[in-house]
């Protein structure tokens, strides 16, 4: 349900908006008649769209619309107004308004209009918000993640550094994005190398490793070693590279390699001086013992293997490690090397220095079981030869380092990364999802992050739309585990309520261990030890304004710990998953308007045909075409030409102008004739209306056909009957004017007689009858051509000027400043100023000047008629107008105002009594031009 503000200063027409627009059930329309009430609306509550109308008293509907945007709403904008002109529609729309519909016209093709624009904006801008959501996801995710990440072009530029990155390389984003080559923190000698890869990894992508190793040089000078992990971006030319700072470890490496070095050395110049300086076996031994206590006191776990592969020497280190003295194991083989160490295989790398008789030093990770924790550790196992001084092979020494945090460390990001790939990848599958493949896409995603988290279950539940019950819609469950899905429905909320409190709070629930729920959580806890659930993640699927349900991950036969990475990456799918609801429930309501509209259309008595603009074809027939026509859709839609053929050849001028109407609803509807197959010629009357695509531009148009041929009929019936009227009254009349001739002339006749006093006044009152009858008679011939023409377009300028030549005003100057204006009105609009000019010279008493102006009212006119005569009494203005009322016949004013009223021209008298009447005529805006 979208919520929609209707802003206009016409309260009916606030009125008609709230009707239309909540007809279709998809909005709830809001409204007032104050934009300044408006701009406090939009502050204490969301709408979806904004309709306002241009002229208002407080401030335009650009003036609004400016002050919408400057407080930062950018809600979908639409003008609706009685305003048309083309720099008033530039200017909105260069403001950010949405749309633009101008007023009048068919309402309920008018407000179906303004309904789709509303739609199209609405729909448009959640797209809008969906992307920008979308987007913002895979930033933060860019953004946070805790290795130096990269994204590099094809030519090599760098064209985005997170915070990590920056900071590793001591540059700052303005200063590497866009601008700098990532080959400049790449060392001399590694740069020759990463260059080649990157050249074939671009066409050869599958020959190049996606991990490395390189020397980083950042700003300062200082090199650090990196091991980087790379990988192209499907459907671009560009890569994302992850970097790991690896100095630490290479440092510990080179120390460990020193040191087994000096001891290789130092075993070496013991033996060879043992042999060459006899006298001094003493001091050697001394010297070796010194050596022992050196290895001894080292920091990493060592010991000696002599050439039979006898332990020689044992460190305090690696007692520490396995528990083990050295008087325990000193002179033991290598079998008791390896039950000291649990875990420790034959053979050890030491053991493979000395059936390889020596070499180079031999490297490797093992794993053992640490004696005092019991848990498992890695260490780094480096094993070098010793010679005599003969160069000899006279044993082998092998280190041990743990890197079991540095292991663990490299674990969790190689694990939050495959986590962000996966969750990626249901984005990437959500959007633009078709609702016939919901299910299934949902059953995938609970499939992959169920194997990925290696949990036993992963599900989604529904809630009803009152939070009171849920349903388990969706389920995933490994091999052997027993699905719940068909016994999981219609569950009541009370079961869980601690766990629903915490969902209405939009809170995840995450529980490593079902033991560990608190006493207020005592039914969850019973609840899932009835399914076996021995750990479990719950992720709410909400929106911004309610909550669709939750997505679940559990375990049953062991306890899980769940990680931070775990628990905010999942709560990143909950939001697709609810992005991904929303989208779709969205997507069935449009299709049920659809629906409903395609049923309203077909099953009306008017047809409706749809025409494309590119290519012009016709795409669309309602069926009660063949109702109107005779035809079949199939008959039309078969030859491109056929409907015009149909148009009877006096109307194909009209035809042809409706299909010109592309951009805008036509302001009158077209009126033709049409042939039927049966040969007979019908009238039918159309209106075009506008189809706008996704981009605000007309795409097709649609023509609502009407069939009108009673009512044609009926019109020439009627046409026919006035004539003979008219022709009646005009026979009559005549005779009636020419017998009122006739008492006039008799009692002219009488009165050039000697009578007597009181017959002279009976004879004036019958001869003042007498006129006024002539003048009613006179005044019936004008009342019967009012409305028998069309109105047309008629320069007012001219209209004037012709008064004054037929009446002649003695002493009054009559001036008139009228810009050109033009008006569209009944051909009888020259007597309206025949009849105001000979009222202000009949009535006016002491006018001398009469001026006559236009000036701009609203987007219409206003036509301005003043003197300088007595003016209209305060009492009389109300009434100057009706038929009768005057000191004359009462008829000139009543025939004003009925010759402007037939073109919605409205007339009402303003002067000041005693300084002049002022008559203003207002024009309204479709009915006035500017030459």
């Amino acid at each position: 349900m979208y919520r929609i503000l209707v802003v206009d200063d016409e309260p009916t027409l606030l009125g008609l908006n709230r009707i239309y627009l909540e007809q279709s059930g998809d909005m709830q329309v809001e409204t007032t008649s104050s934009p300044l009430q408006a701009l406090d609306m939009l502050s204490e509550a969301p709408y979806d769209a904004i309709v306002a109308d241009y002229e208002m008293p407080e401030m335009d509907g650009i003036t609004l619309l400016k002050e919408v945007r400057r407080r930062g709403l950018f809600i979908p904008f639409i003008v609706f107004s009685g305003r048309g002109r083309e720099e008033v529609i530039i200017e909105a729309l260069n403001n950010g308004a949405d749309f633009y519909l101008q007023k009048g016209g068919n309402p309920s093709a008018q407000f179906a209009e303004l309904q789709n624009m509303i739609l199209q904006a609405v729909r448009r801008k959640k797209a809008e918000e969906e992307v920008q959501r979308a987007g913002d996801l895979y930033r933060s995710v860019f953004e946070h993640t805790s290795s130096a990440t990269i994204i590099i072009e094809g030519d090599m530029t760098i064209s985005l550094i997170n915070s990590e990155a920056a900071r590793l390389s001591g540059y700052s984003r303005e200063e590497v994005e866009g601008k700098i080559s990532w080959t400049t923190f790449v060392a001399p000698e590694d740069l020759e190398r990463l260059v080649s890869y990157h050249r074939q990894r671009r066409t050869e992508p599958d020959s190049m490793p996606g991990t490395y190793e390189f020397r980083l040089v950042d700003r300062q000078g200082r090199r650090k070693d990196m091991h980087l992990t790379i990988g192209s971006i499907p459907g671009t030319d560009r890569f994302v590279a992850s970097m790991i700072d690896v100095t630490d470890r290479k440092r510990f490496e080179e120390d460990l390699n020193a040191a087994h070095e000096e001891m290789t050395a130092a075993f070496e110049e013991a033996r060879a001086g043992q042999e060459a300086l006899e006298a001094q076996c003493r001091e050697m031994e001394n010297y070796q013992a010194n050596l022992r206590g050196i290895i001894n006191f080292l920091p990493d776990p060592t010991f000696v293997l002599d050439r039979a592969g006898k332990v020689t020497i044992w460190n305090r280190a690696i007692e520490e490690v396995t528990g083990v003295t050295k008087s325990r194991i000193i002179g033991a083989g290598l079998e008791a090397v390896c039950k000291a160490v649990p875990g420790l295989r034959s053979p050890l790398v030491a053991e493979t220095v000395l059936s390889r008789l020596g070499g180079e030093s031999i490297a490797r990770e093992v794993h053992i079981t640490s004696p005092r924790t019991g848990e498992e550790v890695c260490l780094w196992a480096k094993a070098s030869p010793l010679y005599d001084a003969q160069g000899r092979l006279s044993g082998a020494i092998e280190s041990l380092r743990d890197i079991t945090e540095s292991k663990r460390m490299e674990a969790q990001i190689q694990h939050r990364v495959d986590l962000e790939q996966v969750v990626s990848s249901i984005s990437t599958k959500f959007i633009g999802l078709d609702p016939a493949d919901l299910d299934g896409t949902l059953e995938e995603a609970l499939r992959v992050l169920g194997l990925f988290l290696d949990v036993d279950r992963s599900y989604i539940f529904r809630f009803s739309p009152d939070l009171t019950s849920a349903e388990n819609t969706h389920e995933w469950c490994a091999e052997g585990v027993e699905p719940q899905i068909d016994v999981l429905q219609n569950l009541p909320a009370g079961v869980i309520s601690w766990g629903m409190e915490q969902i209405k709070a939009r809170k995840s629930i995450c529980i490593p261990d079902i033991a560990d729920l608190p006493q207020e959580a005592a039914a969850e806890r019973d609840f899932l030890r009835g399914y076996g659930v021995m750990s479990v993640i719950l992720v709410p699927i909400a929106t911004a304004g309610e909550i669709l349900g939750v997505v679940g991950f559990e375990t049953t036969r062991k306890a899980r710990p769940w990680s931070d990475e775990d628990y905010t990456l999942l709560e990143i799918v909950g939001n697709l998953f609810a992005d991904l609801f929303s989208r779709i429930r969205a997507q069935e309501r449009l299709r049920e308007s659809e629906e409903r509209f395609r049923s309203l259309v077909e099953r009306s008595h008017d047809c409706y045909i749809r025409a494309t603009t590119k290519p012009q074809a016709i795409e669309y027939i309602s069926p009660s075409c063949e109702s109107l026509t005779g035809y079949t859709r199939e008959e039309i839609l078969g030859d491109p030409g056929f409907i015009r053929q149909l148009i009877h050849p006096d109307d194909r001028k009209t035809f042809f102008a409706l299909l010109q109407e592309r951009d805008a609803t036509a302001r009158q509807p077209y009126v033709f004739r049409i042939r039927r197959k049966d040969g007979l010629y019908i009238w039918v009357e159309a209106c075009t209306i506008p189809v706008y695509g996704n981009e605000g531009r007309p795409v097709g148009i649609d023509y609502a056909i009407h069939d009108i041929d009673a009512w044609k009929q009926t019109e020439a019936a009627l046409i026919q009957a006035n004539k003979k009227l008219t022709l009646m009254n005009s026979i009559v009349r005549h005779d009636i004017l020419n017998q009122v001739t006739v008492v006039l002339g008799h009692i002219a006749l009488l009165r050039d007689q000697p009578l007597d006093p009181a017959v002279a006044d009976a004879l004036g009152k019958q001869q003042a009858a007498i006129e006024i009858i002539r003048s009613q008679i006179g005044f019936t011939r004008d009342y019967q051509d009012l409305g028998v023409r069309a109105p047309q377009w008629f320069l007012v300028e001219p209209l004037v000027t012709g008064a004054s030549k037929a009446l002649r005003p003695i002493g009054i100057r009559i001036s008139t400043d009228l810009n050109g204006l033009s008006v569209y009105a009944d051909p009888l609009l020259s007597s309206v100023f025949f009849n105001l000019l000979e009222n202000a010279v009949r009535h006016g008493r002491t006018v001398t000047e009469i001026r006559v102006t236009a000036v701009p009212d609203g987007g219409g006119a206003r036509i301005v008629w003043e003197d300088n005569g007595v003016g209209v009494p305060a009492e009389h203005k109300e009434r100057i107008f009706e038929r009768g009322f005057g000191s004359h016949t009462g008829l000139g004013l009543f025939l004003v105002k009925e010759v402007l009223s037939i073109t919605g021209i409205a007339i009402r008298e303003t002067g000041e009594p005693g300084r002049g009447a002022r008559f203003e005529m207002a024009v309204p805006e479709e009915h006035v031009r500017y030459r």
